[in-house]
Formats: structure tokens, sequence, C-alpha cells
């Protein structure tokens, strides 16, 4: 029996761990397979882990980070217009995808955990973009890929080859969390809005019969009565010794600065945050244990006597889901005033901050939106599920919360572009503030108590199982485990197959 993949040409993104463990995993069992392989690499760390390894062989290694670091050089005497690039990729402007670029449009020298105002000049940004459009014209002119496999899609680099692939019949596959604990999926699009769970979603929707009915219904009655929350959203309990060894830390960090070679330091952007002297480590260490005293010590609003509320949860920034996904309302402050004006008759709205950015706000962010009128902010540390259970409306940025609402039977309105999370049943999309108090009424007097919302649900988590996998994905991705290596893989291989199928 011949490979089978024997002919088929796929470009990896080999980026950072992921690269080097989750990456090179698949890259090998492909090339066992028959593919051809090609990879752009990022981080100088995972390009010297590719270069320097033997054990799969590549066509090309392209490294993002020097282009990132002289876009002019790499662009030679090459020159486009944004109007040459936008009518290629079928887009209206580049400038929305341009939100993705962290370190271009923010600052992390200025502020922790960021600046708002923009590292590179406007001049600056365009050659970058202009080097990430030649750099996928290139890729497709001499390699020609028949899929490209991503971890992500956090970057324009990520979106301008997601866009130019499927205007030319050519899918990326990125694996995501299905939110369904413990089971992955495989979606396509940088808004996660295509792939063959959304097929199968929809032929159960139409109909169809999954031998994953019966524990897909016991799924949706355990999810009802407790939330069920994502595989690694669990807050485990810090130990004495770990708290120790996390005040410890930024002082072995500034130690090993001096000491240790890293070969990801960038010129162009001396400071990042996976990147900093020893000035920017303490300063990051000492400015988040005063945010963090201050926001245990602030006088949250009591959730217990707020009458009628409707729930906006803010997300951790910079991030995929708001940056590439949401990117008009990124500025989480704005959308939240927005949503406070459009709160219809009698609500009010309560705020309360993503765990994973406690202590990476300042106290003049969080005082911004607990004085923000018609706003509520609750501490942090409240559970979203009583938060939620509360709430007649849920107000989402493309984030999870929408899903989770779900299961509690939840109205949400799903501002930004997120695709997975608009299959659910309760969620209603919705990108206007001028119209969003119309829509806001609608999504209150709807029925969520019916049959049919049901069956939605548990088509969703059937679809999930019909076509995922448990290999717990970030739990490899993290370095985590290495025991459902062959599940992951098995997983790709079937949904490439599917892929190349419909290709033909």
């Amino acid at each position: 029996m011949s490979p089978s993949f024997q002919g088929k040409r796929v470009l990896i993104f080999q980026q950072r761990g992921w690269g080097m463990r989750v990456g090179h995993f698949l890259a090998k069992k492909l090339q066992t397979e028959g593919a051809a392989l090609a990879a752009v690499v990022f981080k100088n760390s995972a390009l010297r882990f590719h270069t320097r390894q033997t054990e799969v062989k590549y066509q090309f290694l392209i490294s993002h980070d020097q282009i990132m670091e002289n876009p002019k050089a790499y662009l030679g005497n090459d020159r486009y217009t944004l109007a040459e690039i936008c009518d290629d990729l079928g887009i209206d402007s580049i400038w929305p995808y341009v939100q993705s670029l962290r370190h271009h449009v923010r600052s992390y020298a200025d502020k922790y955990y960021y600046g708002y105002k923009q590292q590179e000049t406007d001049e600056e940004i365009i050659d970058y973009v202009m080097a990430c459009y030649k750099l996928v014209k290139w890729v497709f002119a001499q390699f020609k890929p028949d899929v490209i496999l991503l971890p992500n899609m956090v970057t324009i680099l990520h979106i301008f080859f997601d866009i130019y692939g499927k205007k030319h019949g050519v899918l990326t596959l990125r694996p995501i969390e299905s939110r369904i604990r413990g089971v992955g999926i495989l979606t396509s699009g940088f808004n996660i809005d295509s792939g063959r769970f959304f097929e199968r979603f929809f032929e159960l929707q139409g109909g169809a019969q999954s031998a994953n009915f019966e524990k897909a219904k016991k799924y949706f009655a355990e999810s009802t009565k407790r939330l069920i929350t994502p595989l690694h959203s669990d807050q485990k309990h810090r130990t004495l010794i770990k708290k120790i060894r996390e005040h410890l830390s930024p002082w072995r960090q500034a130690i090993n600065y001096y000491f240790t070679e890293d070969p990801n330091r960038s010129r162009r952007f001396p400071v990042m945050v996976d990147s900093r002297s020893p000035k920017y480590i303490l300063r990051d260490y000492f400015t988040h244990m005063k945010n963090l005293r201050f926001t245990k010590n602030y006088p949250y609003a009591n959730l217990s006597k707020i009458d009628k509320y409707l729930y906006f949860a803010l997300q951790f920034e910079p991030e995929e889901t708001i940056d590439v996904m949401a990117p008009r309302f990124n500025n989480q402050l704005e959308t939240l005033r927005q949503v406070a004006m459009s709160a219809p008759g009698d609500y009010t709205v309560v705020a309360k901050d993503h765990p994973l950015m406690i202590g990476r706000r300042s106290p003049s962010y969080l005082e911004k939106i607990a004085r923000t009128p018609n706003v509520k902010l609750v501490s942090p540390w409240t559970p979203s599920e009583e938060v939620m259970r509360r709430a007649d409306l849920v107000v989402s940025i493309a984030g999870t919360t929408a899903a989770e609402a779900a299961f509690l039977r939840v109205p949400a309105i799903q501002l930004g572009n997120f695709g997975i999370t608009k299959l659910f049943p309760n969620v209603f999309p919705h990108n206007d503030f001028t119209t969003l108090s119309v829509k806001m009424k609608e999504a209150l007097g709807t029925d969520l108590n019916t049959p049919e919302y049901d069956q939605t649900l548990i088509n969703y988590i059937a679809a999930a199982y019909d076509v995922g996998s448990d290999a717990d994905y970030v739990g490899l991705w993290i370095g985590k485990t290495t025991e459902k290596m062959e599940d992951l893989w098995r997983l790709y291989k079937t949904e490439l197959e599917y892929v190349f199928a419909q290709k033909n």
C-alpha cells in the first residue's frame, strides 16, 4: 500500500514550542506518509531546532523573525500599494488585520501589561505588511501547498495565508478546543468558521444520525446542572512551594539574562513579554504585585444586591479572539461603555475581569470600568457560573462565555466574528452599536426552553464527539503530556484525508 499522502505538499507553521513538540511530530508523520514539506518558522530558537534536526527534510525553512526584523531587506526592490494587496486578497482594508500585530500597534516597553500607543510608525507597519504579502505570494508560487497547518492564527501573516489560500482552494487547518470538555477539533478560517466539524454539525441539524447521541445527551444533562468548563480552565490551588517559586522566578530570570544566551532577543523589538532585560523583568514583577494588591482590596459591587443585569465578561488582552476575530471591539473600555448605554429598561451591566488578567490590569483601568455609568464591577474571583446564572443576558466579545451560557439557557449577544460560537442556539451575533438595544430586547424575549434548542446543543456536542479527539491538545502543546500524540495524529490524518478527498 502506497503512503496516504504521497505527492501532497504540506506547509507547516512551526511556531515556538509547538513547532518543536507537536509540529515536529506531525512533520515526521507526514513525511512517512509521503508528503513534501516546507515550513515558516517563528522564533530563532525554533529555527535552530528545525535547522539542526535530521529526522525531517524540508524543501525550505523560512524564518519569520528575520523578515520581521528587517522587512525592507526582505522586500528588496519589490513594492506593493495597499490597494494592490487589498484587491488581490479581496479585502477592503488591511488596517483591521493590523490590530493583530501586538508588537507594532502596542508597546510593552511603555507599560506593563502592554501600553496602548503604537510602537512602530505607520510606514514601518506598512513595510511589514508588504513583506508578509510578498512571502505569501512567493510560497504559493514556489511550493504550491495543498494544505497549510498552523497552531493558531494570531498575526496578519496567518490571516494573509488563510485568505490567499482560500482564494486558491487551499485550506488552513488549526486545532482548537471544541468548547466540549476534553474534545479537540480541527477548523479552518481565521475566524474559526469552517471545517469538517461545521459540516458535521449541519448534517445533524438536517436530520442525520450520530452514534454519539446518547453520550451527547448525557453531557448536555450534566452541563445544565453544573457547568462543565474547558479542560485547562480549571483554577488549581497554588501550594506554598509554588508561590515561593513564582516570587523567586523574576530574580532568576534577571540573573540568567546576563549568563544565558537568548536567541530570541530582537533588535527591532528589544522589549517583549518573552524577551526582557532585568529592568523590565523587575518592573513587571513589582507592578504586578502592586496591581494585585489593588485588585484584592478594591470595593467591588455586591452581586447579590444587583437586581436585573446583563453580564459582560472582559477578555484577556492582547489576544487572538479580540485582535483577530473582533478587532473593532478590542478597546474593551469603549465596548463596555457602548454596551452599558444600550442596556434596555431597568437593566444594568455587571462586568467581571478575566482571571488571567488579575494583576495585569492597572488600578486606573479598573477604576475606569467601575466608574462607567450603568456598570457594576464585581470581583474577578467570583465564579463565572454564579454571575451567569443570575444574568438575563450575556454580552461577549468573541469569547467562550457565550458558549458556556448556552448550557445555562442564558441568551448571549456576540460581538465580533468568532465562527464556532455562532452555532450555539443561545447566541445572537451582532456588530452594530446603533441597534444593539433592539438586538438585546430580541434576545431577552426569545424562549430558550424548547425541544429545538435542546436538540441543537445535543447536535453540537455529538458533532464534536463524531469528528474530534480527546488527545488533550493543549496539554501536548505546553509539554504537560506526551501520552496522546498518536491520538492527535489520527485526528490530523483523518481530517487531511477528508480535505484531500474534497479537493479531488
